[in-house]
């Protein structure tokens, strides 16, 4: 289940938001301004997205060699998708 709290109302309930996403998996949206702005989500959740992103990221990157793309470390390759990435999400 996902709730959204204001930033100043989080921020007063902070220990009793952490035990809920904690205990209860629950996912806490906290908003700026009426905005999303950033989530509390259980480390379980937070370590299957960061699996997904890592298995998109390898796919991506043999994609581009088998596409004949240029060699490039791994620095300059997140590098590049990071960019594309800010490109897409201002666009």
């Amino acid at each position: 289940m996902e709730h959204t709290y204001p930033l100043v109302e989080a921020r007063n309930e902070l220990g009793q938001l952490v035990n809920r996403v904690r205990h209860g998996h629950e996912t806490i949206v906290i908003s700026d301004y009426g905005t999303p702005a950033a989530a509390l989500v259980p480390l379980d959740e937070l370590a299957e997205l960061r699996r997904l992103r890592d298995e998109a990221d390898i796919a991506e990157a043999e994609r581009r060699k088998a596409d004949g793309g240029p060699v490039v470390t791994h620095e300059t390759f997140m590098a590049e998708l990071d960019a594309e990435d800010a490109q897409a999400a201002a666009s």
